[in-house]
């Protein structure tokens, strides 16, 4: 979760007023995602928009690389293929997709009235069913799409270095002043073993894949979880954060879901639009050990060596003891449970 950054306000409502023709009235900071600095954007005349500020990073490094693509494809989803359930960037009066500030990247977003969907919420058919159907109109959306600037298969696992090299410095000091720092090595210390089994056999996988698969792509959204969806008051569920959208195998998108209860909801709607009935479970274990060392490495690697507010630590350590710890000494069960519910795909 993000804390505001001390940017000057005026100059990016001036900025936006020059580049966008929007009049802002008011800029309220929302304290969301890990990437950008997030803000509600109430214009002169009432309407309103999602602004969102890049500032550059080791986390916002990549992504930048290839934000040029994912917006356009949020934009030519929406407006082109008339899927309103995507949020999608507003242009600039030049026709932009986004603009640079004072080392800032700046990205304006369409407005949906809704809430996120709650976990409650998340654990329904209905949901699911919805869910399954949204993903299924985007994957099939594919290959109408203009996908100039598209990476293939993206098997890098380069965090890595970064990890090993944060394993390192959180534990190789023995008496420490830092309450943060003792606060971490605590934590780290009887899972290092955890972690390092996972990393070998995340890199066994990658080049196991590499080697005997190939698999289609198709473009995806890679984080639809219930945090980047939001439900208005019609029930109508819509995907917001597209800074990760890319090209990849359909299982980028449906990996997250495949040990809920009512997976079965999800299949039956996706597959009522795309018929697909082949799933490939290494790959699905790929993006789940991928999923936690990378969260992993990105949160331990800004405690040790990006100056941050006393607040973003504490937002860190809560991520880290609810997103990650809990999944590393049980890696290998649920492993063995994504691969069962993966082989329900090809059975319904």
């Amino acid at each position: 979760m993000k804390n505001e950054p001390n940017v000057n306000k005026k100059n990016i409502k001036n900025h936006i007023k020059e580049k966008y023709g929007i009049d802002v009235e008011k800029l309220t900071f929302v304290p969301i995602g890990e990437i950008a600095y997030s803000y509600l954007l109430k214009a002169s005349n009432k309407d309103q928009y999602f602004l969102k500020i890049y500032e550059l990073n080791r986390l916002t490094e990549n992504k930048l690389h290839a934000l040029d693509f994912s917006l356009s494809i949020a934009h030519q989803l929406n407006q082109e293929m008339k899927i309103n359930q995507v949020i999608y960037p507003i242009k600039t009066e030049n026709g932009l997709l986004k603009t640079e500030f004072d080392n800032l990247e700046i990205v304006i977003l369409s407005y949906v009235e809704g809430d996120m969907v709650s976990e409650k919420q998340s654990k329904t058919n209905e949901f699911m069913m919805k869910l399954g159907e949204l993903l299924a109109r985007i994957h099939q959306a594919t290959n109408t799409l203009n996908l100039e600037g598209g990476k293939s298969l993206d098997l890098d696992i380069s965090f890595r270095k970064d990890l090993l090299a944060s394993l390192k410095e959180a534990t190789e000091c023995v008496t420490s002043e830092d309450k943060n720092y003792n606060k971490l090595q605590k934590m780290l210390k009887p899972q290092m073993d955890n972690i390092l089994q996972s990393l070998i056999y995340l890199e066994e996988l990658t080049e196991k894949i590499k080697e005997k698969n190939k698999l289609e792509l198709v473009i995806c959204h890679t984080d639809p979880i219930r945090h980047n969806t939001l439900i208005n008051i019609e029930g109508t569920i819509h995907l917001v954060d597209w800074d990760g959208a890319t090209l990849a195998p359909f299982e980028q998108d449906i990996w997250f879901f495949l040990n809920e209860k009512n997976l079965e909801e999800l299949i039956r709607s996706y597959k009522q639009i795309r018929e697909i009935d082949k799933i490939n479970e290494d790959f699905v274990v790929f993006l789940f050990y991928k999923r936690v060392l990378e969260d992993l490495t990105d949160w331990i690697y800004r405690m040790l060596f990006e100056e941050i507010s006393k607040e973003q630590m504490k937002s860190d350590f809560e991520g880290l003891e609810e997103d990650v710890l809990p999944f590393l000494p049980n890696m290998k069960k649920i492993e063995e449970e994504l691969r069962k519910n993966a082989r329900k795909w090809v059975k319904i």
